[in-house]
């Protein structure tokens, strides 16, 4: 397989074997940084009450291809962002006022979660946050993932996680060989819910987003999707379950429904 390339040089080294394209920092990419701000209709700035209008799926079988959020969606990191929180508040006591702040914006990529919760602190409480543990996978994901690989379906990642940390963490779950395509925080210019990450990781792989689906766990997901004019599943199966009167044709109760939505009926609902 042949890593992607950007700019003059190629990208993830040490992990080109696995990847068939992966993308790099913003510093070294020349043209995805505009890539939002060239398509007609991409709007910047967010409003999640209309997060769940227009995502409506294509007819059985346009899909071809699915790009995944990681936390929450592939793997559960938050045991280990538990962890790095309270190593914190160990080290220092008076933190703890502000570990509300931190899990309200959940979602949003991990540096600015800090910045809001612990102002100018970023790169001393980062590093707690990037350690090499590998995450729990979700029950489930890895056969969906096999099974759409069997289909000759590209797989992506676009994620609100810096690259190399996210890189380590696939490597760690096994799950890196399963992707084409992997786009961190640090690959764009602007994080989700803008859609720069996901019409980039698109891009690569040759398909439009008209015959694109993006899982995710978070409402931002689901905008960057709306407004890439892909659709937007919500990966709800590590959230708190909702009475069936409460859930919206979007979510998803368990990873197996990805496949389920491709050959049944309920594609109609995406």
């Amino acid at each position: 397989t042949q890593a992607a390339r950007a700019g003059s040089g190629s990208c993830c080294a040490g992990h080109q074997a696995r990847v068939r394209r992966c993308c790099c920092s913003a510093s070294r990419l020349d043209t995805a940084s505009s890539l939002s701000a060239h398509q007609p209709g991409v709007r910047r700035g967010y409003s999640g009450s209309d997060v769940n209008r227009n995502l409506t799926s294509p007819s059985r079988g346009a899909f071809e291809t699915v790009v995944w959020d990681y936390d929450g969606t592939l793997v559960d990191t938050r045991a280990t962002d538990e962890a790095a929180v309270e190593h914190l508040v160990r080290r220092d006591p008076a933190a703890a006022a502000a570990v509300p702040v931190f899990w309200a914006t959940e979602g949003r990529p991990i540096v600015e979660r800090i910045e809001l919760a612990w102002p100018g602190r970023v790169p001393e409480v980062l590093p707690l946050f990037d350690g090499d543990e590998s995450p729990r996978i979700f029950r489930g994901v890895r056969p969906v993932l096999r099974e759409l690989r069997r289909r000759g379906m590209p797989l992506s990642i676009v994620s609100s996680r810096r690259l190399q940390p996210l890189l380590r963490g696939l490597e760690a779950s096994r799950l890196l060989p399963s992707f084409d395509v992997v786009v961190g925080l640090d690959t764009v210019h602007a994080p989700k819910p803008d859609p720069e990450g996901l019409l980039l990781a698109l891009e690569r792989v040759g398909v439009p987003p008209s015959r694109a689906v993006y899982v995710g766990d978070r409402d931002i997901d689901l905008e960057a999707a709306r407004r890439a004019g892909a659709t937007g599943w919500r990966a709800a199966w590590a959230l708190e379950p909702l009475p069936a009167s409460e859930r919206l044709p979007v979510d998803l109760r368990r990873p197996g429904e990805v496949l389920e939505r491709f050959d049944g009926p309920v594609a109609a609902a995406g």
